[in-house]
């Protein structure tokens, strides 16, 4: 292609998707990158001018859109192209000049076996309400996740979805559903205004694509207090880090009446990473999962998050994993490389004990107390754990 061919944003990202690239780099005067299996590549595709980075922002930005990025040299906007895909795109300023970081929205199948997550993701969306969270860094998989869970519920369940985005990422066709998008900055002013207003809207199922603040926390909380499942993310790395955060969000006053509430709305935290594939030229998730047995709510309302690790580690049987016991599946599946197993590891000394077949004496060691398992076996729930 010439020069001349890549004076539209279209080339670039056919050219992304050509290289099975995620992510697109693009800044004034200097050659594209992708990023591909999560390495920056650089390209020898043409560095667009100011003239083109300047029609680039014209063409996927609103008449509205421009006059805010004008304004505050930041906006996050969709961008479609129909026979390709959707686009999640961040236009900001660098060093003076227009610079963008466009993400492809996978397209198609948003089935969760496809996506290799296990069933207990499908398990957390049939919930009829609560809270599930999705956590993880950037371009992990978090929003493809939690558009699967939709998926399921769309063709599974008549009700009615509303999604809350900045920007709108999967648009859903509807099946079983009725299902509403709305763009935070667009179609509503902010997270919170939308949150507050949604209950009036008769929802069954909320999509929130962030919790970002105070008042779209405790507004996320109350709405599933109230009967509604509320599904979201956060940008934390672990279970325990993300019931941390969410309690951070209230004052020392308030913080035991949140815990009982999280105790009491909590369906399950999924944390996530992807990592390269043994020769295959694609990527897997390696995954944390916490679901909210009658223990793990226990542990919540007391504050106990230190032992919620342990609890994960003994009930894979009901749906839970640590991120460790992921990555040894995955290693002895052969699915992905053991050094990059360890490089992610957030307890490496661990996982390459576990490789070579010993386990911690904590294994077997029960951290309830005794008047918890008389509890717990009281109420039919002593099996669920081997604590």
């Amino acid at each position: 292609m010439s020069d001349r061919m890549f004076e539209s944003i279209h080339s670039y990202l056919r050219k992304m998707i050509d290289a099975g690239a995620s992510d697109l780099f693009l800044r004034t005067e200097s050659a594209p990158a992708f990023r591909i299996q999560g390495v920056i590549t650089r390209t020898d595709l043409p560095a667009p001018t100011i003239q083109t980075m300047q029609h680039i922002v014209d063409q996927v930005t609103t008449p509205v859109a421009k006059e805010r990025f004008d304004a505050s040299g930041d906006i996050d906007v969709s961008f479609n192209i129909p026979d390709l895909s959707r686009f999640r795109i961040n236009l900001f300023r660098h060093e003076g000049q227009t610079a963008l970081v466009a993400r492809a929205i996978p397209q198609g199948n948003l089935n969760i076996n496809d996506l290799n997550l296990p069933s207990s993701i499908l398990e957390m969306a049939e919930a009829p309400s609560g809270l599930i969270i999705v956590v993880g860094p950037t371009g992990c998989g978090k929003s493809t996740t939690m558009a699967a869970m939709i998926n399921h519920i769309n063709l599974t369940r008549n009700g009615h979805i509303v999604t809350i985005e900045d920007p709108i990422e999967f648009v859903h066709e509807e099946k079983q559903c009725l299902i509403h998008h709305r763009h935070v900055g667009f179609d509503t002013k902010s997270f919170a205004i939308a949150l507050r207003h949604v209950v009036r809207q008769n929802p069954d199922v909320i999509m929130i694509g962030e919790m970002r603040d105070t008042d779209t926390v405790k507004t996320a909380l109350t709405a599933a207090l109230t009967g509604h499942l509320i599904l979201t993310t956060l940008h934390t790395t672990s279970a325990v880090q993300s019931l941390d955060r969410i309690l951070n969000y209230f004052s020392a006053d308030n913080r035991i009446q949140a815990r009982q509430d999280l105790a009491g709305t909590l369906v399950g935290i999924v944390s996530m990473r992807l990592l390269p594939m043994k020769n295959c030229n694609n990527r897997i998730p390696a995954l944390e999962i916490l679901r909210a047995s009658p223990t793990v709510r226990k542990l919540i309302s007391e504050g106990r998050f230190a032992d919620i690790y342990d609890v994960m580690k003994r009930n894979t049987d009901r749906g839970m994993c640590t991120f460790n016991q992921s990555l040894l599946k995955l290693t002895r599946e052969e699915k992905i490389a053991p050094e990059n197993a360890i490089r992610i590891s957030p307890n490496p000394d661990e996982l390459r004990l576990n490789m070579e077949g010993m386990f911690t004496g904590i294994d077997s060691i029960d951290i309830r107390t005794r008047a918890d398992r008389d509890e717990d076996d009281e109420t039919g729930f002593g099996e669920e754990s081997i604590l």
